[in-house]
């Protein structure tokens, strides 16, 4: 056995256990400094609803400052991630930015605009099916809806870049170098899908040093009713994913896929209600992801990713070429 071959997936416990532990142990006292300062900051928030000044930022200040103890520490735990990137990155011993799936490509951006137009016209697609048969009906948009729009489109390039560099990227080069391409694929994918489900539940008593370790007590206790359907339509879109990045030894296209669906998503909760037809289907809310149509939808991409596989191979093999130039 090359034990070497193995060293890379040592430095994933930085991400899965290092990070995870070290929001837990700073969480209660971040928590606490927001709540001090949260009648002050509020106060703020709701002058400006009345004045309608500075939307935007109130929107992202009342997001912050009204965030319970869960909500805090998962973003704790976001920001451990990135910065415990830089030291898991060394300590695999991957070398250069193509391992984190971000090679210098002059076609990056046709790649990133291609898997956005591919995500938004099969969610799109979903949903206005979804329209005309019932499931959906319009509602009435609110007066922020500016606003909305922009943290909308920050969002899906923020969740799409990071999501993807780090699952996409990182974690799967490390799982392929170690263990090998499929089950680097599958088990990259299996992992983005349970990340989404860590949904605890907020401790009793959040003024303790150890109230964050409580978290992790219970955290899969909010997956709801809908897991099965939620797994595999991440597993499934996990997988295009993964799969498209290693044909294209890259996570451009892979973002804008990401990003799109994430898109197309955000922007119908804006606009539509779901009306409780065809749960089985749809899913009790406007996101997709909850009925059976998110699998069905992540595997109709799947398959025309595999039709025309020779197609995606051959752009990697030009992309890597265009890098070298």
């Amino acid at each position: 056995m090359n034990t070497y071959q193995f060293k890379p997936l040592i430095s994933l416990l930085l991400i899965f256990i290092a990070a995870p532990l070290l929001s837990a142990l700073l969480t209660p006292w971040v928590y606490q400094a927001i709540q001090s300062q949260s009648p002050h900051v509020m106060e703020w928030v709701r002058a400006c609803a009345q004045t309608g000044d500075h939307a935007f930022w109130a929107d992202i200040a009342d997001s912050i400052f009204t965030s319970p103890f869960r909500r805090v520490n998962d973003r704790l735990v976001l920001i451990f991630v990135l910065v415990m990137l830089i030291p898991a990155y060394r300590l695999s011993g991957l070398h250069g930015r193509a391992d984190f799936g971000v090679p210098k490509q002059k076609d990056w951006a046709s790649l990133f605009g291609f898997g956005l137009v591919v995500a938004i016209s099969s969610m799109f697609l979903v949903y206005l099916v979804g329209l005309l048969v019932g499931v959906y009906c319009p509602i009435e948009v609110g007066d922020d809806l500016v606003s909305a729009l922009l943290k909308i489109i920050i969002g899906m390039f923020l969740i799409g870049a990071i999501e993807e560099i780090l699952f996409r990227g990182y974690i799967l080069t490390v799982l392929r170098k170690s263990l090998g391409v499929a089950p680097a694929i599958l088990l990259s994918s299996v992992l983005f899908s349970m990340v989404h489900f860590l949904k605890p539940e907020n401790p009793v008593i959040t003024n303790q040093w150890c109230s964050g370790l409580l978290l992790y007590s219970n955290l899969f206790t909010g997956a709801g009713d809908t897991f099965w359907q939620e797994f595999f339509t991440l597993f499934c879109m996990g997988t295009v994913l993964a799969t498209l990045s290693y044909w294209t030894r890259s996570v451009y296209i892979a973002i804008g896929l990401h990003a799109g669906w994430v898109w197309v998503m955000m922007l119908f909760r804006l606009f539509v209600e779901n009306q409780g037809r065809f749960t089985w289907l749809y899913g009790p809310n406007e996101w997709i992801s909850n009925g059976w149509i998110g699998p069905m939808m992540a595997l109709t991409v799947w398959a025309g990713v595999l039709l025309t596989r020779e197609k995606w191979i051959a752009l990697g093999r030009v992309s890597s070429d265009l890098t070298e130039q």
